[in-house]
């Protein structure tokens, strides 16, 4: 059977990786991105540039979105060039980037609106995974809408999760990316609390990446956090950005996670503080910013007991 015809949208740092396996795949691939320039590499692979959203979905089977966030896909979905005025009837849309469920949702009415399709289909993985086709994807959608959408994520993904309705790959992606805010902060904090206890970072780090707490996310980042090299894989702007989709997803649900809610604030701070642009590791630099101060020893237990 003929495979279907791609349009996608957003070339970004994951989303010119992920366009570049389905070409390599063998997929018929129409890009867009914002800014201009973006898909020059691109177009050696064989994808084909588009000048606005509308023009790069006009004929496509299949419309992959890869964004910064839920406001860029409202953005992209409207107006005379948007992607939805060049949408065929029946057509799948893909919803690749971590926009929340809400977003999802929104968007989901929109396409159904123009009589296409939606599924939402965030993935885990930074750029290395998605250079390799070895995201996992977390989708949300009917079953047959799924099945369909495989046929296109099967290229770009080791590992595919149907996790329910519409939306509900954008909760789950929300969820491990609040576990993941655990971890990174976790680590950073750790660090900088070893170091200053008189531990060598090689001997923290070796144990961090090695001990019954070692994850891969820790294993991945051994040699650039050795080298104190922060330039960023994964932003600490988008983290922040994924934390407060967490803490709406709280919100939405009546159940607010006080430890998630102090890790936003730090990430929140360690963003004005000009960290934003720098890969999501360099929280440590935050806390290593923290002046050291006396402090009373604490007798007994540290923790109130419920009476």
């Amino acid at each position: 059977m003929r495979k279907p015809r791609i349009a996608f949208l957003g070339l970004g740092a994951m989303g010119a990786p992920m366009a570049g396996r389905l070409a390599l795949a063998g997929f018929a691939v129409r890009g867009w991105n914002r800014s201009p320039g973006r898909g020059e590499a691109l177009a050696k692979r064989g994808v084909v540039m588009a000048p606005s959203p509308a023009e790069a979905v006009r004929g496509a089977d299949v419309v992959v979105t890869m964004l910064s966030d839920g406001r860029a896909l409202d953005a992209v979905l409207g107006g005379k060039k948007g992607l939805l005025a060049g949408l065929a009837p029946g057509a799948l849309v893909i919803e690749m980037s971590t926009a929340g469920r809400a977003a999802a949702r929104r968007a989901a009415k929109r396409v159904a609106r123009a009589k296409g399709r939606f599924v939402d289909a965030p993935v885990s993985g930074t750029v290395g995974p998605a250079e390799r086709g070895e995201l996992v994807a977390m989708v949300g959608g009917s079953a047959a809408d799924v099945r369909d959408a495989e046929v296109v994520l099967g290229a770009m993904c080791r590992r595919i999760i149907h996790a329910g309705d519409v939306g509900q790959g954008q909760a789950l992606k929300v969820l491990l990316n609040g576990i993941g805010a655990h971890h990174f902060v976790a680590f950073a904090s750790m660090l900088v609390l070893g170091e200053r206890a008189g531990l060598a970072r090689e001997v923290l780090v070796d144990a961090f990446t090695s001990g019954a707490f070692a994850s891969p996310s820790y294993v991945g980042k051994k040699a650039k956090v050795l080298a104190r090299d922060f330039t960023p894989e994964f932003s600490l702007a988008l983290a922040l950005k994924d934390a407060t989709l967490n803490l709406e997803l709280q919100d939405e649900v009546g159940l607010p996670l006080d430890v998630l809610r102090a890790i936003a604030r730090v990430l929140e701070s360690a963003v004005a503080s000009g960290l934003g642009d720098e890969d999501l590791y360099a929280v440590e630099k935050w806390f290593a910013a923290r002046p050291t101060r006396a402090v009373k020893p604490r007798r007994g237990s540290p923790v109130k007991r419920p009476r």
